[in-house]
């Protein structure tokens, strides 16, 4: 468009420049003539063309006294009618004749050397002037097309080799804005071409960055997401920024608990502000909390806090079990220990002489020591079940054998407690996968435990059913003292034991249930409790059939 717009005011001033110097050029020809004419006449001072050369002077024109005495008369109308008309100031004018042809017109007043008014009028036909400027003005516009044509191809080419290659590495750079990397393709070794080169290396470049940077992203977020343990990174304000799925979890647990939340919070922003790592204990519901809290600072400013979080509600109940568990077998082992030394020493000092009470206290010695050695067999069996050294041999098996060998074992105790076992069974055998020892160890605790906690006439029941295609379901119903409700929910942990006084004169060690759990566990079944007090408890096993 600038080419174009410079070719076109060329064009114009030229052709403008070369009418003018071409009119002004005829104008001195014309005043040429007058002045040689204007010489011949004054020097022979006569007007008569036949006796001068002047008649063969072409385009002159004679005027004296009002009459045209020499030239086209036509001509000489049209040049003195313009002259009256226009009122012309100037001697030199142009002149179109009635067939629209174009003259310049030079006039020349003679009057002061004649006695009538006398002027000399030379003209000079502009067509062939008008001719050659049209020619001119056909170079100049052919010439100006062709330039025309020419920067517009020129236009294109740069278009094509710069203007397409810089548009193409914008639209590249918003695709790599938009995580789109693209290679460009090098057309040229110039400056665009070397810009490009850079540009695929850059690309490549960011795109490996933004993979690595993904790649640590992802196997940060997978580690993070594997671990057992909660993490939660704070700002300043005590506002979460990131967090692991199990550190989620916890945060939303906080909330929900509103006093412990706020004080968690003030202690965010107090760690926060200070240059030591903090270890700090949370107690929310059934969970013992363990919070490591440590000051993220850059260039001396204040980032946030790293929040590890760890779940020791385990380890405090290990813990607390192992408390427990060495204060339960303590008192365990020193009642009977303690009879057993009392009455040894009493046997031995002869303090007790009279056979029935000798016999007597052999027999509580003999008591004692069974139930020491009962607590030592069940401690030997949990210490193997923590252990995993249990071999279960878990195989197709009949079941009511089991059963009518229960029954035969506990016959004469529970006639001596006047107590009656019914096993409804069905008249078909009940077979399924299970460890004969084991599930024998099971029903003898259980029958155990009802006989303990029945009075004479109650009525101890075992109920099969193989309703379910999946699982075998056994009941142990007893019409006992039953459990409280606020101990059924412990009945199944180490060393807990109800009210002995509803025991009949014998009690457990408070470890038969729980290996009774952990063996129906193993089987991958489950066992669960109910009971009303002062009517009964029912123990259901679920068994699976495969």
């Amino acid at each position: 468009m600038i080419v174009t717009t410079v070719l076109i005011i060329l064009s114009i001033i030229l052709s403008f420049y070369f009418r003018n110097y071409a009119l002004s050029s005829t104008e001195e020809h014309l005043e040429d003539e007058l002045s040689r004419i204007e010489n011949v006449v004054l020097s022979t001072h006569t007007l008569d063309l036949n006796d001068s050369y002047l008649a063969a002077e072409e385009n002159l024109i004679i005027y004296s006294d009002g009459h045209f005495i020499a030239g086209d008369s036509e001509m000489a109308e049209e040049i003195y009618s313009e002259i009256i008309t226009s009122d012309l100031t100037s001697s030199t004018f142009i002149v179109n004749d009635i067939n629209e042809r174009e003259f310049m017109v030079k006039v020349s007043d003679l009057s002061e050397f004649f006695e009538s008014d006398t002027a000399i009028i030379k003209y000079s036909d502009l067509d062939s002037l008008n001719q050659s400027f049209l020619t001119v003005l056909i170079i100049l516009i052919i010439s100006a097309a062709v330039l025309f044509l020419m920067t517009t191809f020129f236009a294109f080419f740069l278009i094509s080799r710069i203007t397409k290659p810089l548009i193409a590495l914008k639209n590249s750079s918003f695709s790599t804005a938009g995580g789109k990397y693209n290679q460009l393709k090098v057309t040229s070794r110039d400056e665009i071409g070397e810009l490009t080169l850079a540009f695929n290396k850059m690309n490549n470049n960011i795109k490996n960055t933004i993979t690595e940077l993904t790649h640590e992203k992802n196997l940060r977020e997978t580690v993070f997401s594997s671990l057992s343990n909660g993490i939660i990174y704070f700002n300043t304000s005590a506002e979460p920024v990131y967090s692991n799925d199990r550190g989620q979890s916890y945060y939303q647990l906080f909330q929900q608990n509103q006093e412990e939340f706020e004080s968690f919070k003030s202690l965010i922003k107090e760690v926060s502000r200070s240059d030591e790592n903090h270890l700090e204990r949370l107690d929310i519901e059934d969970l013992h909390l363990q919070l490591a809290m440590s000051p993220v600072k850059s260039l001396e400013e204040e980032n946030g806090v790293t929040v590890l979080i760890r779940d020791i509600t385990d380890e405090y109940n290990t813990e607390k079990m192992r408390t427990d568990f060495i204060s339960s077998v303590s008192h365990e082992l020193k009642t009977p220990m303690v009879m057993l030394s009392g009455y040894s020493e009493a046997l031995l000092d002869d303090i007790v002489t009279e056979p029935e009470e000798v016999k007597e206290m052999v027999s509580i010695i003999k008591d004692e020591s069974d139930r020491m050695n009962k607590l030592v067999s069940e401690l030997l069996i949990i210490a193997r079940m923590d252990s995993d050294d249990v071999l279960y041999d878990i195989k197709e098996q009949n079941f009511t054998m089991l059963l009518d060998e229960l029954h035969q074992r506990f016959d004469y105790k529970l006639k001596d407690n006047n107590i009656e076992l019914v096993i409804e069974a069905g008249s078909e055998t009940v077979q399924f996968p299970f460890d004969y020892d084991k599930l024998n160890q099971v029903f003898t605790n259980l029958i155990d435990n009802a006989i303990r906690y029945t009075s004479r006439g109650d009525m101890i029941t075992i109920n099969v059913a193989e309703d379910n295609e999946d699982y075998v379901s056994i009941e142990v119903r007893d019409t006992g003292t039953g459990i409280k409700r606020e101990n059924l929910k412990h009945i199944f942990e180490r060393f807990y034991k109800a009210d002995e006084a509803r025991t009949r004169g014998k009690h457990g060690t408070g470890l038969g249930l729980y290996i009774v759990s952990n063996i129906i566990k193993k089987h991958g079944g489950t066992i669960t409790a109910d009971s009303i007090f002062g009517e009964g408890t029912v123990f259901t096993i679920k068994l699976p059939r495969k």
